[in-house]
């Protein structure tokens, strides 16, 4: 769990670090997938907005042994996260290789 905290952590930074310097990417597929790519980057963005503090605590209570709250958290928790995983690699495939930019 450590290693899966450590390489999400990671991988955020990666993902600020290249934003930050490439700035918005827009999304140029139209007709349908329009509305159904925006409604997948809308919920992806705000639930992993608030994985982030969901997984601190989840953290915070194993790391003190307090196993039963880690494990009330971690069932909320772990949903969400396994959702913005996806919904992560599916907004990529969308944006990059599905309808790229030309």
């Amino acid at each position: 769990m450590l290693s899966a905290v450590a390489t999400s952590t990671l991988f955020l930074a990666c993902y600020l670090t290249y934003h930050y310097f490439h700035g918005v990417t827009r999304f140029p597929g139209q007709g349908a997938v329009r509305p159904f790519y925006f409604a997948l980057l809308g919920s992806h963005t705000l639930l992993a907005a608030s994985i982030v503090p969901l997984v601190l605590g989840t953290l915070y209570h194993a790391l003190r042994a307090r196993f039963d709250q880690h494990r009330r958290l971690a069932r909320r928790t772990l949903p969400v996260w396994l959702y913005v995983s996806v919904t992560g690699v599916a907004v990529y495939w969308m944006l990059y290789h599905l309808y790229p930019a030309k």
